[in-house]
């Protein structure tokens, strides 16, 4: 055991050390990034301290990272405050993740094809790049075919597809609503979207 303890403690330097010797690359911190979402960006339901995926972005890339989401937002909702809320912030990056309560509501993947069309559109016409973010196919099958049409129609920078796969029902990585992510869920969450956004904040 103490051999073990030992070998921890050396590990853990080590790591310390990378950290150390190997700093996180800088970015132009003039760069404007929005998180254009639902309650999953707001993240509802953690207590701070706790981070959500956006403070976890911001961390990564010590870009500061506006956060948009509104809890109960679906598609329609987040059209109608895209002007106020993103837009007029005038973004270079924003993270568009949306969806998962026109499923809640019963709307067509039809809708959400149509309502992200306009949003997407909007955002690459004011010279912003857009990444894109599905939810979970397994719940979600049909909206997110839809989203992964809406990027490839409107070649957005990048789609980020089945996110939340892996991280709903689990008790270890929601919160007692079995549906938000807690802070360890969000955290795989700003993994899976960071390597797209340090490209795009790599690019001119």
């Amino acid at each position: 055991m103490r051999k073990l303890h030992f070998y921890s403690i050396i590990a853990i330097a080590i790591f310390a050390a990378i950290l150390i010797w190997y700093p996180r690359p800088k970015y132009d911190k003039s760069k404007i990034v929005v998180a254009f979402g639902d309650s999953i960006t707001s993240g509802y339901c953690l207590v701070p301290p706790q981070k959500d995926y956006v403070v976890y972005l911001s961390d990564y890339t010590n870009i500061p990272i506006i956060n948009a989401g509104k809890r109960g937002d679906n598609t329609a909702d987040a059209l109608i405050r895209l002007q106020s809320d993103v837009l007029s912030k005038q973004p270079n990056i924003v993270i568009v993740f949306l969806g998962a309560n026109d499923f809640l509501e019963g709307y067509s993947s039809e809708v959400v094809t149509e309502n992200l069309t306009a949003i997407v559109e909007a955002i690459q016409k004011s010279g912003a790049k857009v990444i894109l973010v599905g939810g979970d196919s397994q719940v979600t099958s049909d909206f997110e075919i839809a989203e992964q049409n809406v990027a490839t129609k409107e070649k957005v920078f990048a789609f980020i597809p089945n996110v939340l796969n892996g991280i709903l029902f689990r008790k270890d990585l929601v919160c007692p609503d079995g549906l938000h992510p807690n802070e360890k869920g969000h955290e795989i969450i700003a993994k899976k979207i960071l390597p797209a956004l340090q490209r795009a904040l790599s690019e001119k």
